[in-house]
């Protein structure tokens, strides 16, 4: 079994970790008057003394010539990708008419009055220029308006505003804000197509459609359950009840309706087994792997935990294939310079933040503190292995599990709930436990749902009603469980952090905790497993206030 301090090994932080704060010091300060012409000029002269310190054996220099290359890149990358990031609009408010890109349309019921998306200026009148390729946010009447679709070209007409920061929708507008928008259009109307969206996109939607007529099959009498299950299996967040997503918000579970690592990697292990099964070679099965876990990213929206996921796995299958050396850390730092690099603005996004963190957490100290704890997992030490019989077994099986999950659970709280008090004012403290069941479930969930799809795509509708009643079971149990166990007392709280920059920090600070445990191996003189917890528990005494 590798070390922990082995299983990390990651030579892109040296890139990713200065690029990382390179990003808000741009978001934080604009260009100066002279320009990007030298921090272009210093930045490549240190990324030419990086090349020559590492040639010549200098290696602690080409390193810090390195994170210096990196952290003007990350200043300029940030700048040149979003020039109108520190422009501040002074008209007001006015009548527009715009031609938009459509990115992405927010899931809304057909009874909604109004459909809302995001998308990108494509064409604009005269005084309006300036806005051709700037993102803005659209919210548009749906009994006057054709319904925008993705990827599609649309003429809007309505209300242009600089997006507001006080209002009833503060926290909204922060995130529209944190994605480069800083106009909205509202009291619109899409007035016509002008394009159609692209085949690709037109065949992810048909797509979508025949496997959410799969997943419904056979729940017809059970709403609530295909509605979870929707949600859980394709991201649908808007079949979700006000009482349902109250339910898993509070108990630190909403994460299962977010199309991420626990989605991508249920499905690529569940694809993984049925290739070994059938005898596919690795490459083969490495190639088939990564198009359906493709498919199943556009189909899901093509979200930043889905992309995150689907590119970690995409880096780990590829060394597999290839025979080349490489972790999962490893892996998780390329996924994060990749997403930086085609979106530099996802860093200063709740989902960005959320799952990079906790997936890091879980790497760096729910794997090494598992290890630790199993190492004293020894159930039957008195008793040689070859006499075992089978119950020996499932019980050491199980202790297993049941320690590696609750090590992984352990370290998902530690790493989440920083961020559950700054982005949704809420410390769930019943989160650890619910993780621990509501995790499993959600997975043989899933499983049941790839069985689905897998069984309802060819015509076999009766098996897919089959596994579809098995998910909708094991849904209808979690969500009881949950409506529940929220209404006991101490199982969530509203919480803020007393100033608002103390989210970001104390984001960034356990992240620095975890990685100098890990690359200390842990160790019982540095602490041992117990300065995040420390960490955690300082912040909340001072810099979190409790109630509402």
């Amino acid at each position: 079994m590798p070390t922990p301090a082995h299983s990390i090994r990651a030579p892109l932080l040296w890139l990713l970790l200065p690029l990382m704060a390179g990003l808000p010091a741009a978001k934080i300060w604009p260009v100066p008057p002279a320009g990007v012409w030298p921090f272009l000029i210093v930045a490549g002269l240190a990324a030419l003394c990086a090349g020559w310190a590492a040639a010549t054996g200098r290696n602690r220099l080409s390193l810090s010539a390195l994170a210096l290359a990196a952290l003007l890149s990350g200043f300029l990358l940030l700048h040149l990708r979003h020039p109108h990031l520190h422009q501040r609009e002074s008209r007001p408010p006015r009548e527009v008419t715009l031609t938009v890109r459509v990115t992405e349309v927010f899931g809304s019921t057909s009874r909604a009055r109004s459909v809302s998306g995001l998308g990108i200026v494509v064409a604009a009148g005269g005084t309006d220029a300036e806005l051709v390729g700037q993102r803005i946010y659209f919210s548009a009447n749906r009994r006057i308006s054709t319904l925008p679709r993705i990827s599609g070209q649309y003429e809007i007409q309505g209300v242009l505003e600089p997006l507001p920061r006080d209002d009833a929708d503060a926290g909204f507008n922060d995130y529209l804000a944190n994605l480069g928008i800083r106009q909205r259009l509202i009291r619109s109307r899409v007035v016509r197509e002008l394009a159609p969206p692209s085949a690709v996109r037109t065949l992810v939607t048909s797509l979508r459609d025949r496997l959410e007529k799969i997943l419904r099959h056979g729940l017809d009498e059970h709403p609530q359950a295909a509605s979870l299950y929707l949600a859980m299996l394709l991201g649908e967040k808007a079949a979700l009840s006000a009482e349902q997503e109250n339910a898993f918000m509070r108990s630190g579970t909403f994460h299962v309706f977010s199309v991420s690592g626990l989605h991508v990697g249920v499905i690529a292990l569940a694809l993984h087994m049925m290739l070994t099964v059938l005898r596919v070679p690795r490459r083969p099965e490495a190639l088939v792997t990564l198009a359906v876990l493709w498919l199943y990213v556009q189909v899901t929206g093509a979200g930043t935990p889905s992309i995150r996921a689907y590119v970690m796995i995409a880096f780990l299958l590829s060394s597999k294939a290839l025979r080349l050396p490489g972790n999962t850390f490893a892996a998780l730092s390329a996924a994060a310079v990749c997403t930086l690099l085609a979106d530099p603005l996802q860093l200063f996004s709740t989902g960005f933040q959320m799952s990079y963190s906790v997936v890091a957490a879980l790497i760096l100290f729910g794997g090494p503190l598992a290890d630790r704890w199993l190492e004293r997992w020894q159930p039957f030490a008195f008793v040689p292995r070859p006499a075992w019989r089978w119950w020996h077994h499932t019980v050491s099986w199980t202790g297993r599990k049941m320690i590696a999950a609750t090590a992984g659970c352990w370290a998902a709280f530690i790493a989440s709930t920083a961020s559950g008090i700054g982005f949704f004012g809420l410390f769930s403290l019943g989160a650890f436990v619910a993780n621990l069941v509501i995790l499993p479930l959600s997975s043989l969930a899933l499983i049941a749902g790839f069985l689905s799809l897998l069984t309802g795509l060819p015509g076999l509708l009766s098996l897919s009603a089959l596994f579809n009643s098995a998910a909708a079971l094991i849904i209808i149990a979690a969500d009881w469980l949950l409506r529940h166990c929220t209404t006991l007392p101490g199982v969530y709280f509203p919480a803020r952090f007393r100033a608002e920059w103390l989210a970001p920090v104390s984001l960034a600070l356990m992240t620095a905790v975890l990685l100098a445990g890990a690359s200390g191996r842990w160790a019982k003189r540095y602490g041992g497993f117990w300065p995040p917890v420390v960490l955690l528990i300082l912040l909340l005494l001072f810099g979190v206030k409790f109630g509402g």
